[in-house]
């Protein structure tokens, strides 16, 4: 953990930057709108972030199974949970899947099986998102909900390129074996001209075999397409649940009318396709600042500085709260 504090220390001080930015000139109204927030839409708004998590962890679950057959599902929903608090404070949301890589080893999941497992419902989650991505890009060229000349636009295009071409290269470097292979056998040649390291057949021999479980395992989730395409099919219904938010965000503050599910779809999914060009933690800055401008032609700038306060707390910092506790439980079942 010792290295995450300059992680955490970062995004506090840049999470207290952005809302005295966001509120230093209609402090007051700001908080009243927040005081005054139907708390009942707040509650369902919460409920779709946990239910999230739920069909997430569904998904994660169909591979987990497949490797152990007595794996829990409460188990799945408390990795899955931790996972956000590592998310949540690492650049681009990179610290999740090694932290439950760690945490499958401890639970006695070899580190390839875990790894490969991780690896597809990766692949099944960007083949969700880049099928949201491609519905809202259509959707708004026929409504446009959001103006095609707006500059956000254009730079949530790079971004729905860019996770295009990391599915593309993963689907790839699951299929090359003799590539992997090569790129592995250069880099173990490298590591080998430094004359320190011992035993050097002996480690050859063991990645070898750690590469064949990896691929052997691989191509058992490929033959098995129905895996794949559940595991799809959860995902999406994890991201109807998290772009639906705002809908409830707003109603919250008495804007029940304003934003149509189609509008909170399109512009949920823009948003966070410019969080992923964001390096600080959570995309702290630009989330803010995307959903400040793809949801501002809905109210007036004070209301939804409000709704943007309440829709980061609750998809982001609420989320960290929940990966937090959820380590608990996770130390409690490693020490066990």
């Amino acid at each position: 953990m010792k290295k995450y504090r300059l992680n955490i220390l970062i995004l506090i001080f840049v999470s207290i930057l952005i809302m005295y930015l966001i509120m230093k000139d209609n402090f007051h109204q700001i908080v009243n709108h927040l005081l005054n927030a139907n708390f009942g839409f707040l509650f369902i708004a919460l409920l779709f972030m946990i239910f999230q998590v739920l069909f997430q962890s569904l998904s994660m679950h169909l591979y987990l199974k497949e490797i152990d057959k007595n794996y829990k599902f409460k188990d799945t929903f408390i990795l899955m949970s931790s996972a956000l608090f590592f998310n949540a404070i690492t650049p681009f949301s990179s610290g999740g899947q090694p932290f439950q890589m760690y945490l499958l080893k401890k639970q006695g999941i070899k580190v390839t099986e875990s790894g490969n497992a991780l690896l597809q419902n990766f692949i099944s989650y960007q083949i969700s998102l880049i099928l949201f991505g491609t519905l809202s890009i259509i959707i708004n060229n026929y409504l446009i909900i959001i103006p095609q000349t707006s500059l956000l636009r254009k730079i949530v295009m790079i971004g729905y390129t860019v996770n295009v071409v990391i599915l593309l290269i993963l689907l790839f470097l699951g299929k090359a074996k003799n590539v992997n292979t090569k790129i592995f056998n250069k880099i173990f040649n490298f590591i080998f001209s430094f004359k320190f390291i011992k035993n050097r057949e002996k480690l050859k021999e063991l990645a070898s075999k750690k590469i064949d479980e990896f691929y052997n395992s691989s191509t058992y989730f490929k033959e098995n397409k129905s895996i794949l395409l559940k595991s799809i099919g959860y995902n999406l219904i994890s991201f109807i649940f998290f772009y639906s938010i705002p809908l409830f965000i707003f109603a919250s503050i008495g804007k029940l009318d304003v934003i149509s599910f189609l509008d909170s779809i399109v512009c949920s999914s823009y948003t966070f396709f410019i969080g992923s060009f964001i390096p600080i933690p959570g995309g702290t800055g630009g989330l803010e600042y995307a959903f400040l401008e793809f949801f501002k032609g809905f109210t007036t700038s004070t209301l939804l500085s409000a709704c943007m306060i309440l829709w980061r707390f609750i998809t982001y910092y609420l989320s960290m709260i929940l990966g937090a506790l959820s380590l608990i439980f996770v130390k409690k079942r490693v020490e066990k």
